[in-house]
């Protein structure tokens, strides 16, 4: 315990001694920092000056590094750039995206990696050639073609800009980005799709899928978005059972059946239950006493409260007894004897437990159809419209439309209940339209040969941020396993071929490996795809391949379908980093779990049995203060450029740091955005101060340390050391925003409040070996914490650098690095034991001058004395000038020797003016100033 004693101090402490008037000046004198290096910008100078810093720095920052570190012996770190659409402009959630990729890729520059990071474009799909034609429908595909790839170019060349603008490191002085339409990146993709289907992982089928008559294609999951509104009807339909499925005379009995898909009926094909469920008979109050219902036991009780009809059981029935039960068709009499088939996907969850089965048009009844061999009948065309093979009531009409009424109009003494349902339903993620489940001829991707590895694989991967990782992992894992098969095959014009030919006589798939040889050498040759389209199957093919083909010209027709985009952006890692390359890192947002991240590692697996990555890092997306989405149509959106033109690129980017690593939801508002360029101004603030103190870089410069023995100056290089560890710590956990908060403590702690406040006598009186040990240990400072800072605020540090070297170097070309003898554990504890006696000293002394203080500390040699006298040799007598009184900022100290363990503190007032050119020494009588201050002057003159 420290005790303090012998103090009393009024309310005032001022020297007895009057002070001699202040006629002369000493600022001349004295070492104030000095620097051009402006405090404050204005919008048109800051903006200027972004422009300045990028095209003289930040431009040549990724070829500068590449070439740089290529030699360093370390590997290199990958980051592989998930491509953004091409198609509109930029948002806040491209900025979070990008600015996280660029922070993630300067930080390993910053420490002495090389990066490789190639930005690209997904460039195909629906969205952009909607956008292509609406203006003009009924184009030919090329075009529809040719105005999605002009349109397509024209957003890339906007958004690659703008990412420019923000300090992306990249080479785009040298345009080394990938565009998913170039024509070696679809030679990559037409290889590949070959390859996949030489192993039979990518095979032709009609099955059901997903399908919008909004956009008259197939989709993926992925491309599904859900109306948690959406109204449907909700139907108990009966369905008339054969008279010799019961031993019950005089009875109709029917099967109770729920669907809220009526226009899926007249492509019923089985009734489906579930073997392990008990079944009832039941008599319906208010129906016809002789008609008997089949539904399952356990919900009853839900039909009840459903419909209002009560139940009367007339008899329990064993699941297994439904085997032998078959039914008339409710719309086609003509198939009166209809099976039942035992399946697993039939639950007592909700319903009645006996489902109609279209094979047509639900996954496991086209799972039960394969099973049990049962015809897949399909009366709905591409724009959702029933066929010319429908019944006749329904052909032509539309199934979403007017399906659902005219079939319920038919079968209406066969509608038992109908009600409305509110409840989530797919709808395409473009046109906002619903979706219908219907099969068809398509390419699919063997999903259930690919789960198994791909969930191995999914072990070995990290995911970031790491208070997420078990979470995260378990969603990507679940997302995985409940994918069905991947239907990679769309029917629209702008996208890449699916490069078959098939038999005109049969429907064959005709194809072989010279084809897409061929079909790649025509494509280098030409500059894009587009001939598939132009030219006539006898001019696609040359005579020697149609012999191999063991076809005619005549004989076969082009296939017509585009690769789902989600084959094109799975493939990147092939195209972008070469078939055998592993990328260090994907980083996205978290939709990307049934997107982009599952694509490209299905498409790795297939192609390679590896995962494509080796770490994810998954970000949340943006919103408002509110916390709701942002967009149009709420009048909330805040658009990146209306940031930077408002507080400047690197508030942005700052801002990105801050909040974009550790919520899901970001929130975007100009109350955060001030206080970011806030923060700035502060550090903006710091650098322009230690830039002051340091001075210019001289040629030849050594920061070598000298022969000080400062212990100050020894604290702060121990505390660089540790902060740099922390930051790089912190850097490569993906914590950017305790990146940010380390930084600012430390400028706020350690820099600020410590070691430049206790440090400004001898900076601003002291002799010049005082001021070179300072300039020194500053200059380590001002470099450390520029390299903490340029993966968030490049800008800045960049402008900053500027004024430092003089010669046009750039902080890029630095490598800065703490050295391990800088670790000074006894200059820790030193000063520390210093920092406990000073605030008891300020809590005792209150608001008055303790410069104006004479201090006497008693203690045990052996003890904390022995820290003190690091820094206050002398025992026994009163020193002014040591280090101690420096740190505790008094007039002088006395250390004393005594036997107790604890030490005792005295203050008393000291009787001398202060100097009026330091305000820290006192004078003797008829002195100008104290000695130090004129020994000082003297050696200037």
């Amino acid at each position: 315990m420290l005790r303090i004693f012998n103090f009393r101090v009024g309310n005032r402490l001022y020297s007895v001694k009057a002070a001699k008037k202040d006629a002369k000046k000493y600022t001349d004198s004295i070492n104030l920092p000095k620097t051009k290096f402006p405090n404050r910008l204005t919008a048109a100078k800051r903006e200027e000056r972004e422009r300045l810093v990028l095209e003289n720095k930040i431009a040549v920052s990724y070829a500068y590094q590449e070439q740089r570190l290529a030699e360093k012996g370390k590997p290199t770190f990958v980051l592989h750039d998930g491509p953004p659409y091409a198609n509109g402009q930029l948002h806040m959630g491209h900025a979070v995206n990008k600015i996280l990729k660029d922070i993630t890729l300067r930080q390993r520059v910053a420490h002495g990696q090389q990066v490789n990071y190639v930005p690209g474009w997904d460039c195909h799909g629906l969205p952009i050639e909607l956008k292509a034609t609406s203006t003009a429908p009924g184009q030919s595909a090329q075009e529809i073609r040719q105005k999605s790839r002009a349109f397509a170019l024209e957003a890339i060349k906007s958004q690659k800009e703008e990412f420019s603008s923000w300090g992306i490191l990249a080479n785009w002085q040298k345009d080394n980005i990938y565009m998913t339409f170039q024509p070696e990146f679809i030679v990559n993709q037409l290889q590949m799709f070959y390859n996949l289907y030489e192993k039979g992982l990518v095979y032709r089928d009609l099955k059901p899928v997903y399908w919008s008559p909004s956009s008259r294609t197939a989709l993926a999951e992925a491309e599904l978005e859900y109306d948690a509104n959406h109204i449907s009807p909700s139907v108990y339909v009966r369905f008339a059972l054969n008279p010799s499925s019961f031993d019950i005379q005089d009875k109709q009995i029917y099967a109770l059946v729920w669907t809220t898909t009526p226009w899926t009926l007249p492509s019923n094909q089985a009734i489906c239950y579930n073997a392990s469920l008990e079944y009832v008979l039941v008599r319906l109050s208010d129906r016809n006493q002789d008609e008997l219902y089949l539904m399952a036991s356990a919900l009853m009780a839900d039909f009840e409260a459903n419909t209002q009809l009560k139940c009367e059981i007339v008899q329990h029935l064993s699941g297994e007894s439904l085997s032998k039960l078959s039914y008339n068709h409710p719309i086609d009499k003509e198939q009166s004897n209809l099976p039942f088939f035992d399946a697993s996907h039939v639950q007592d969850s909700k319903g009645t437990g006996l489902v109609h089965t279209a094979p047509a048009h639900g996954p496991e009844d086209f799972l039960v159809s394969l099973t049990q061999k049962i015809p897949v009948k399909c009366f709905v065309n591409e724009e959702g419209t029933y066929t010319k093979e429908a019944p006749d009531f329904l052909r032509g009409k539309s199934v979403l439309d007017q399906g659902n009424s005219l079939v319920l109009d038919r079968i209406a003494e066969d509608v038992v209940h109908s009600s409305k349902l509110e409840h989530s339903y797919p709808i395409d993620w473009r046109t906002k339209k619903p979706v219908i489940i219907r099969a068809s001829e398509q390419w699919f991707i063997n999903t259930e040969k690919l789960k198994s590895p791909a969930a191995d694989a999914l072990e070995q991967v990290e995911i970031y941020p790491r208070a997420n990782a078990e979470a995260s992992k378990k969603a990507l894992l679940t997302q995985l396993q409940k994918r069905p098969y991947w239907c990679i095959s769309r029917q629209r014009a702008w996208g890449v071929p699916i490069p078959v030919l098939y038999s005109r006589e049969s429907g064959k798939v005709v194809l072989n490996s010279a084809l897409i040889e061929h079909l790649c050498n025509l494509l280098r040759k030409e500059g894009s795809i587009d001939f598939w389209w132009v030219k006539s199957v006898e001019e696609l093919v040359p005579e020697h391949l149609l012999r191999e083909l063991h076809h005619e010209a005549k004989d076969l027709v082009k296939g017509t379908d585009i690769l789902d985009i989600w084959f094109d952006s799975g493939s990147t890692w092939s195209a972008v980093l070469g078939k055998d390359k592993i990328a260090d890192l994907y980083l996205e947002g978290y939709d990307q779990f049934t997107g982009w991240f599952q694509s490209s590692l299905l498409m790795s697996i297939a192609a390679r049995e590896c995962a494509p990555y080796k770490a994810l890092f998954v970000h949340g997306f943006t919103v408002d203060e509110k916390g709701y989405k942002m967009s149009k149509s709420l009048g909330n959106v805040i658009s990146p450029k209306q940031i930077t033109k408002k507080y400047g690129t690197d508030a942005l980017r700052w801002w990105v740091a801050s909040h974009g690593t550790q919520h899901m939801s970001i929130t975007v508002s100009d109350k955060l955005l001030q206080q970011a360029a806030e923060n700035l101004s502060k550090i903006r603030g710091t650098l322009r101060y230690l830039k002051g103190v340091i001075g210019e870089k001289q040629s030849g410069e050594n920061l070598t340390r000298t022969s000080d023995k400062s212990y100050l100056n020894r604290y702060l290089l121990s505390q660089l050391v540790e902060f740099e560890s922390e930051v790089e710590k912190l850097y490569h956990a993906y914590e950017y925003n305790r990146v940010v908060a380390c930084v600012q403590n430390f400028i706020a702690n350690q820099v600020s409040a410590v070691y430049v406040h206790l440090i400004k006598d001898r900076l601003y009186c002291g002799d010049d070996q005082e001021l070179l040990a300072i300039r020194q240990t500053l200059t380590h400072c001002y470099q450390q914490l520029c390299k903490s800072l340029w993966p968030i605020v490049p800008f800045l540090v960049e402008e900053s650098w500027s004024y430092y070297d003089t010669t046009g170097g750039a902080f890029h070309e630095q490598i800065v690095r703490t050295k391990p003898e800088w670790q000074d554990t006894k200059a820790t504890e030193v000063i520390n034991a210093a920092f406990d006696v000073k605030r008891l000293i300020n809590q005792q002394a209150g608001d008055v001058n303790t410069w104006h203080l004479a201090v006497t500390i008693k203690g045990k040699e052996s003890g904390q004395l022995d820290l003190l006298r690091e820094l206050h040799s002398t025992l026994g007598e009163s020193v002014s000038n040591s280090e101690l009184c420096e740190i505790l900022q008094v007039g002088s100290i006395m250390l004393l020797q005594s036997n107790n363990s604890d030490y005792d503190i005295a203050l008393s007032k000291l009787q001398t003016s202060l100097c009026p050119r330091c305000r820290r020494y006192g004078l003797e009588d008829e002195q100008e100033t104290c000695q130090r201050c004129s020994d000082v002057m003297e050696a200037k003159n």
